[in-house]
């Protein structure tokens, strides 16, 4: 159990982003000292070009300085190749890397996400907290060793380095190791603010304890705070969104349903728009779609803010906190049909959350709208 932790559950467009801003800006104007997480490093980026007075960053830079004496010797003792499958661990100086040797052979380039994620998670430790692209777990892999014995230590952090308050931006993807390191950093009579909407999680949502269907910080919250009235998407997206997640978490189109009205039209996917925010089902969809419309992709913005005005590329996953007025989905695998056919978690999920980045119109290929409505 984590003390004083409030969870504020938001529906996509609700504002979540936005209030942490304003309340941490209200607070930093107090003398308190805070600190926002955020899930990657762009959008601490983000939140600091709002607030350059604030410390904002990802738990691991966020946690780093008290982490990085409790790294011994060299700290590649895993290496993450490229394949999963040629995985190999070279120095065991910690039980969970003996776990992750007996597990590594099964691990091949994953077809399903969860099911690696849940085996990930699985650690008696905590995830890594990786997205399964090899090169980014490298780096991360390397950290989360220390970051486990650090807090197997006590978490130590000088009193005068804690925070009053800290904020959490897409909590719902934050494994147990991640919510006790970011606990760790409010001091004793602080408090931990975490917003975030389960229907939006990347992983499982059993992160390491298996049987519930909550992430860590819905599980640990003492108190929570229920986001409704949404600005950015309207009918009939939002039912729409709402029902074909609703196999896995109810999420009523009425908690973020906005006043204007969002159109589901078709789109065959043959030339690509001007402007606006294309998301594809995976990477491999994301570079198809680059390919079929002769696309320089160093030409293409990359950052999904500039969808209203250039054509943006993206994972659904990645767009994950953008927003835009025209979102349009690249045509999906039979594969990728398939589960949502089978009411696969991860791909329902996955789904709402490309359909709810849309503030006017979403575009959906003739097979997948017809599957939807």
């Amino acid at each position: 159990m984590i003390d004083q932790l409030i969870a504020f559950d938001g529906p996509p467009g609700t504002g979540k982003t936005r209030r942490i801003v304003e309340e941490a800006s209200k607070l930093d104007a107090q003398g308190k000292r805070i600190a926002i997480v955020t899930y990657t490093k762009d959008a601490a980026a983000v939140v600091r070009s709002r607030l350059p007075d604030v410390e904002s960053g990802t738990v691991y830079s966020l946690t780093w300085d008290y982490v990085k004496p409790f790294v011994v010797g060299k700290s590649t003792v895993v290496r993450a190749a490229r394949n999963y499958s040629k995985r190999r661990i070279h120095h065991v100086a910690d039980p969970a890397l003996e776990q992750y040797r007996l597990d590594a052979p099964s691990m091949r380039p994953p077809h399903r996400l969860d099911e690696v994620a849940k085996r990930l998670h699985a650690w008696s430790i905590g995830p890594p907290p990786i997205d399964l692209d090899a090169e980014q777990a490298e780096a991360q892999l390397k950290f989360v060793l220390p970051l486990s014995k650090w807090l197997r230590a006590g978490a130590p952090i000088p009193r005068s380095r804690k925070y009053d308050v800290v904020f959490i931006d897409e909590s719902q993807d934050m494994s147990w190791v991640e919510l006790r390191a970011a606990a760790a950093l409010i001091h004793g009579g602080g408090e931990l603010r975490a917003f975030g909407d389960p229907g939006q999680a990347i992983f499982a949502g059993s992160k390491g304890v298996l049987g519930s269907s909550l992430p860590p910080v819905w599980q640990a919250a003492q108190d929570f705070h229920v986001l409704d009235k949404g600005y950015r998407v309207g009918n009939p997206v939002a039912s729409v969104a709402a029902s074909v997640l609703r196999s896995w978490y109810d999420r009523p189109a009425s908690m973020f349903e906005a006043d204007h009205r969002t159109e589901l039209l078709t789109w065959d996917g043959k030339q690509p728009p001007r402007t606006g925010l294309v998301l594809g089902y995976s990477r491999n969809a994301v570079f198809k779609g680059f390919v079929t419309w002769g696309l320089n992709r160093t030409g293409v913005v990359p950052k999904v803010a500039a969808a209203d005005r250039e054509l943006v590329l993206s994972t659904g996953h990645a767009a994950k906190g953008a927003e835009a007025n025209e979102v349009y989905l690249l045509p999906w695998s039979r594969i990728a049909m398939n589960r949502f056919e089978q009411r696969d978690p991860a791909t329902l999920r996955l789904l709402y959350v490309m359909l709810t980045r849309a503030k006017k119109r979403v575009y959906a290929p003739p097979q997948l709208r017809a599957r939807m409505i």
